[in-house]
């Protein structure tokens, strides 16, 4: 009975290390899995700053363009009043004023 019993302490003494063993070895290709991904997500972060850096060229280009367009719209919009306040002189000047009342027949004329 003892004998069986070695046998079983035995058989479970290597059923443990076999578990032990499995479980390392996952462990193990885990470690490696995330190693062998970590260049590869490396190179990928790398492309995106890349890509980042890019944008942020063209963005800046994009907004010096655009500042140019607002400064062009500005100078327009203020030859356009510029003009306004010009027509609106001109058209003070040109009015002619009413020509007088005529005289009435009830005031004595000198003869």
């Amino acid at each position: 009975m003892y004998v069986d019993d070695g046998a079983w302490a035995s058989k479970l003494a290597l059923k443990d290390r076999a578990q032990g063993t499995a479980n390392h070895l996952v462990a193990v290709i885990k470690a490696a899995n995330i190693d062998a991904e970590l260049p590869e997500s490396l190179s990928e972060t790398a492309r995106q700053f890349s890509a980042l850096d890019h944008t942020m060229k063209t963005t800046r280009q994009n907004v010096m363009k655009l500042s140019l367009v607002l400064r062009q719209v500005q100078d327009a919009n203020f030859s356009v009043l510029d003009n306004l306040r010009a027509t609106d002189q001109a058209h003070e000047s040109l009015r002619i004023p009413p020509p007088p009342p005529p005289p009435t027949s009830s005031s004595p004329h000198r003869e």
